[in-house]
């Protein structure tokens, strides 16, 4: 996939056929659908199993928060009931039918010790529930998370930092209040605290690719600890990608083989430099991911996924072609988003 630039000619001539936002690679075959009439059976069952072990998850994180001010560093009975809680969020990967493998556990220590920052590449919502699972982090959510029916309460006692629509980077200093960078730089320098956990991509791309970096987490200055996160894409991608979330969902549950590879890397330390400049401490890091995954950078983000999404743009339900209303993409596959978007992110 080639690199693209943010510059107006990308906005105006945006090339859907390469767009990490709309997944065409993985199609629905004949193959798929043997393999669902085998899974289907079983999967209320497994959805059923999923759910009970989410319920538990909550009453812990209930029990585990009960009367504690969540501002405030837990005593070490109530992080013991968080950390055995993940455990749940372990069996909902299993019913999801996913085989997870892991290296690099001996750099976590060492990341602690810094105070780094975790950070994870973003391609689906199961990377939260994973990161969950292996680390019981406190992470930074969109704050319409914590309303979610039962989700809510899960996340609830990892003592989350919230954010509002908007990426970290535009929001603004507000008279009397911290801004979410400053919530960041303090968090990551208390140690009382879990390790923090970010996805500097800030949105979720194909997984073909590594996203443009925001420096939201890079503007503290302490070290990072790279976690890179690859899945299975042979037959379906887990990626949330503009797509029929249901669907998706199915098809994700009715695979023989989802595997996810982990791979923990050495904390990153930035130099003076990098400490000094956040868009160069990113872009060093993203390099590295970039490297370690063998993918290319790609210099997209949220603001082409939202202009997508509202020029109507999306995947055919068997993920053979790309649909629009009439009039949107010519015919070589291009579509200009300048039009009443450009205006809207600047």
């Amino acid at each position: 996939m080639a690199v693209a630039s943010t510059s107006k000619e990308h906005w105006k001539h945006y090339d859907t056929k390469n767009s990490p936002f709309l997944e065409l690679k993985t199609p629905f075959t004949a193959r798929e659908a043997a393999k669902m009439a085998f899974f289907l059976p079983w999967l209320l069952p497994r959805i059923v199993l999923g759910v009970l072990s989410l319920t538990l998850l909550a009453i812990m994180s209930f029990f585990a928060a009960l009367g504690w001010p969540l501002e405030e560093p837990m005593p070490p009975w109530r992080r013991k009931v968080v950390t055995a809680s993940a455990n749940c969020a372990g069996f909902v990967l299993l019913m999801l039918g996913f085989r997870i493998r892991v290296k690099g556990w001996e750099n976590v220590a060492k990341a602690k010790q810094l105070g780094a920052i975790g950070l994870f590449n973003h391609s689906s919502w199961v990377d939260a529930v994973l990161i969950m699972f292996l680390f019981a982090p406190s992470g930074v959510s969109k704050e319409s998370n914590a309303h979610l029916p039962l989700i809510g309460m899960c996340i609830r006692s990892f003592q989350n930092i919230y954010v509002s629509r908007g990426s970290i980077e535009r929001e603004k200093r507000k008279a009397g209040t911290e801004s979410v960078s400053d919530k960041i730089a303090k968090r990551a320098k208390d140690r009382r605290f879990p390790m923090l956990f970010m996805a500097p991509e800030g949105t979720c791309g194909d997984g073909r690719c590594i996203l443009r970096f925001r420096t939201g987490a890079f503007v503290p200055g302490v070290p990072v600890l790279p976690v890179a996160i690859a899945y299975n894409k042979r037959s379906h991608n887990p990626a949330w990608t503009i797509m029929n979330e249901g669907w998706h969902f199915v098809r994700m549950c009715c695979q023989f083989d989802n595997a996810v590879d982990v791979v923990i890397l050495p904390p990153y330390v930035p130099s003076e430099e990098e400490k000094a400049s956040p868009a160069l401490y990113a872009k060093n890091v993203q390099q590295l991911y970039a490297k370690t995954l063998d993918l290319p950078i790609v210099n997209q983000s949220q603001e082409e996924f939202r202009a997508l999404v509202s020029k109507g743009v999306a995947v055919s339900w068997d993920g053979r072609k790309i649909i629009a209303p009439a009039g949107v993409i010519d015919g070589n596959g291009f579509i200009d988003l300048t039009v009443g978007v450009l205006k809207k992110l600047s």
